[in-house]
């Protein structure tokens, strides 16, 4: 019952952004981690052009990757910090073994999804993970936006 209140409550953040938004200009951490600053960069970058909450990148970065451009899933079929599947890479036209490339091919999936499921982004979570995918992994990936949501606004305020 409380993993469903946290997931219906997570629901509800803004996985799309507005122009006028001001997000920070260094990267938030979530947890231990932290993220280069030109990976940041690049995050804005995809989230102004992709229409996706920078947090929500972000958060995905931190849970496929833990921000290493060099990750492979298991079966080598996902690439890099995005964890981007060759075959969407290709169709894609982006490089996943190129950073800003697989962050910019990220966020264009992301955007998709969060259309196709109308913004809720624990369904558009479930989506990018694929057929099968745990729960476990859904309240990662939502863990990881909020804690990017909170560390994000509170650098912006100071």
């Amino acid at each position: 019952m409380r993993v469903a209140i946290i997931i219906l409550a997570l629901a509800c953040l803004p996985a799309s952004i507005s122009q006028t938004q001001p997000w920070p200009a260094a990267p938030p951490r979530i947890g231990q981690l932290s993220m280069p600053q030109i990976y940041w960069d690049w995050t804005m970058e995809a989230a102004r052009e992709h229409g996706v909450s920078p947090y929500v990148i972000q958060g995905f970065m931190a849970i496929e990757s833990r921000y290493d451009p060099a990750a492979m899933s298991g079966r080598g079929r996902c690439i890099g910090l995005m964890q981007l599947d060759r075959g969407v890479a290709r169709r894609l036209g982006v490089d996943p073994w190129n950073p800003r490339e697989n962050i910019h091919g990220g966020a264009r999936v992301l955007a998709a999804l969060l259309k196709k499921h109308r913004g809720n982004l624990p369904r558009a979570a479930r989506a990018y993970n694929g057929p099968g995918c745990p729960t476990a992994y859904v309240r990662e990936v939502l863990r990881a936006v909020r804690q990017a949501e909170k560390t994000g606004v509170k650098s912006v305020g100071q």
